[in-house]
């Protein structure tokens, strides 16, 4: 069945602008940090040192290296195990195949 249609008429308010009307973009600079930085130091030297810098690496280095969920030794062996015998099958499979195909490279004369 077809829905009927009220003659009343519903206004809605347009959303308030923000702003100035658009979305402001996370990666665009602002007005009020560039002319900041410029005061700070001129355009092309590093304002932090490499001291500074390599001991911040290390301690965020840190932070991330606490975050990691490390596996159990049995399983961290059983794991490798697995891997390691994957290859092996795998080395194996590609050998073969290289030895045929040398067998007939060779026979036909073309190496």
């Amino acid at each position: 069945m077809a829905k009927s249609v009220s003659d009343k008429t519903v206004t809605t308010k347009a959303p308030a602008k923000q702003n100035g009307g658009g979305l402001k973009n996370p990666f665009a600079r602002s007005s009020a940090s560039s002319s900041k930085q410029q005061g700070q130091a001129p355009r092309g030297t590093v304002v932090t040192k490499p001291a500074g810098r390599m001991r911040t690496f290390f301690r965020e280095v840190r932070v991330e290296m606490s975050k990691v969920t490390w596996p159990p030794r049995k399983e961290l062996i059983t794991s490798t195990g697995v891997v390691i015998v994957a290859v092996i099958i795998a080395g194996v499979y590609i050998g073969v195949w290289d030895f045929v195909w040398n067998l007939i490279v060779r026979a036909v004369k073309l190496g």
